[in-house]
Order: structure tokens, then C-alpha cells, then sequence
């Protein structure tokens, strides 16, 4: 008795949707048939009409990527004009946005423990970020994150690859 019950929802079930079903197809032709009798029908757009979106999905602007030797977390001149550079770049989106927000990703290469890599990452990102606010973007708009030697770019164990992987990523999201 269930079986037959749970086979008569099925039919019905797949009859519904079988009636419901519009046909795409036949509308659009519909549509291009009426503007073919040559009734001149104006658009009229009132405010009621137009949605306005409050909350503008915000949009992430990779920046200028530093890198760092091995083991250490300081700016070298070629890294501080990237920062520099940078800088420049948020401020002239800061002043065109409503809001704004930068994240400096610390990363590191694949030797070295997870602890120890954390907080390698976790210094060059600080670096990257006190740079950024002597060079007069605010504090409380920088945050800053360590991925340790969880974010490769380059996945060769070779200098080369660690060389691209010891770096700080400047993310800037605006509004």
C-alpha cells in the first residue's frame, strides 16, 4: 500500500511540474511578434521601478607584491617603492570610495616549522603595514593576516620557488 501511495505522489508530483512548465521559447517569439506589428510603445521607467542597491558587493584590487630574503622580515628600498607605490594607489581609491579596506597577507616559503612560519608571516605583514601608515593610510583600515607557508604561488622545492613564496600581499577591498 505505501509502495502504490509513494507511486501515485511520484505521477503527480511529475504531472505538476509538467503543467507548470512555461515555454521559454515560445514567449520570446511572442514578444518579437508583437514588436513586428509596428506599434511604436514607449518605455517609461519610473522611480518605483528602479531598484537601488544599498550594499554594493565590494570589490578586491590585488596590489604590488613584496618579497623578503630568507628568514628575515625587513623592507628593502626596492620593496619600500612597492609599498610606496601602493599607497598611492589606495589612496587615490579611498578618496573615490565610500569605504575601504586593506589586507597585507604574510606568507612564507616551505621550510621552517608551521609555528615558526606563522609568525615569520605574521612580522613581514606588520612590516608592510607600519610602512603604509607612516606613509599616511590609517591604521584601523590595515589588517593584516599570516598564512605561514600555507599560500604558495610557486610549488618547486628550488630557490626559485622559495624566492616567490617569502612575500607580503597587499589586498585592497572598496566600496
Amino acid at each position: 500500500m505505501k509502495n502504490l501511495l509513494k507511486v501515485v505522489l511520484v505521477f503527480a508530483l511529475a504531472a505538476g511540474l509538467t503543467a507548470c512548465h512555461k515555454n521559454v521559447k515560445d514567449d520570446a517569439n511572442a514578444d518579437l511578434a508583437a514588436g513586428a506589428t509596428g506599434a511604436d510603445t514607449e518605455l517609461v521607467i519610473e522611480e518605483t521601478d528602479v531598484e537601488i542597491m544599498e550594499n554594493v558587493p565590494a570589490q578586491e584590487v590585488a596590489l604590488g607584491v613584496i618579497h623578503f630574503a630568507l628568514d628575515k622580515a625587513t623592507l628593502t628600498s626596492d620593496s619600500r617603492a612597492i609599498v610606496e607605490a601602493n599607497a598611492k594607489a589606495i589612496k587615490t581609491a579611498a578618496a573615490a570610495a565610500k569605504q575601504y579596506l586593506v589586507t597585507v597577507e604574510g606568507n612564507c616559503d616551505e621550510r621552517g616549522t608551521i609555528a615558526y612560519n606563522i609568525a615569520l608571516g605574521q612580522k613581514r605583514a606588520e612590516e608592510v603595514k607600519a610602512y603604509y601608515v607612516r606613509l599616511g593610510i590609517p591604521a584601523d583600515k590595515i589588517s593584516t593576516v599570516s598564512y605561514g607557508k600555507e599560500k604558495p604561488v610557486c610549488y618547486e622545492a628550488n630557490e626559485k620557488c622559495w624566492v616567490q613564496n617569502r612575500r607580503a600581499e597587499t589586498l585592497l577591498q572598496v566600496k
